[in-house]
């Protein structure tokens, strides 16, 4: 039997889709959507979005994909409009077709992990970081909240992709926290404002990815350091594949409270 979230015919975005967590969470959701969805891949990598594409068509032939490259720490909301706009022309959707709109943010960077709190002191290099991690999520998220609004389409869902650093500190992770931080809140805020929404923020725990490569080969703080080679080690680290399948239950379920976190951890 269908969830309220999943084996419908549904209009989704994931960002940060052509590699790692994102490229899973949509290729495992997309086996769940029914007959006439559209899948909207975005990324910047052309080669990561078509290898996506590639997978999604095997899991799931009966859904329409459709990527496109595009500059997230560019944000603009006149693109973002476009681009959806582009989706549902192409593939000759109207947005009123669907039984559900859904976004999936992934798409952020971890930032300068080789500087402390203190050594923040670049405003070029804070407001890059920003429009990436956070500019651009409010921004697409305005655009396709005016595209899907609730008169238009009955049930609407947004996914933040977060981490256990929107909620407590790690040294040399300033950037990160600060970004994941203020993208709960966002998402916190807004489902506050619109209860005709449902908003989840999912933390996936420590995961594969290059982003724990690259924190465990150059992150400036030891103790830090230390943590994720600890967890590398003892096998703690997750695949991608586990934590989006944890996802792919919450919205199975789709118990949760608008606008609440959950995390890979927690219990059911």
């Amino acid at each position: 039997m269908a969830s309220k979230y999943l084996g419908l015919p549904t209009y989704c975005i994931v960002t940060g889709a052509s590699q790692g967590i994102g490229s899973k969470i949509a290729v495992e959701l997309s086996r769940k959507f029914a007959k006439g969805s559209l899948m909207v891949l975005l990324a910047r990598s052309v080669v990561g979005l078509d290898k996506t594409k590639d997978l999604i068509s095997k899991a799931n032939p009966d859904i329409v994909v459709y990527t496109h490259s595009v500059d997230l720490s560019k944000p603009n909301a006149e693109e973002y409009e476009s681009i959806i706009d582009k989706s549902l022309r192409d593939s000759d959707f109207a947005a009123s077709k669907f039984d559900l709109s859904s976004i999936v943010h992934n798409a952020g960077s971890v930032g300068d992990i080789k500087e402390y709190c203190a050594d923040m002191s670049d405003p070029k290099k804070m407001e890059e970081y920003f429009s990436l991690n956070l500019f651009s999520v409010m921004c697409l998220t305005s655009v396709f909240l005016t595209i899907f609004p609730k008169d238009v389409v009955k049930n609407r869902l947004i996914i933040n992709i977060t981490s256990l650093c929107a909620v407590k500190p790690f040294k040399s992770l300033g950037y990160y926290c600060i970004g994941k931080a203020s993208r709960e809140m966002f998402f916190k805020v807004l489902a506050e404002e619109d209860n005709n929404l449902k908003v989840l923020s999912y933390s996936p725990g420590p995961v594969n990815t290059d982003m724990i490569s690259h924190i465990m080969l150059d992150i400036r703080d030891p103790d830090t350091k230390d943590l994720f080679t600890t967890m590398k080690k003892s096998e703690s680290i997750l695949t991608t594949e586990q934590t989006v399948l944890r996802l792919i239950n919450i919205l199975e379920k789709g118990n949760f409270e608008s606008g609440c976190r959950i995390d890979y951890f927690d219990s059911d």
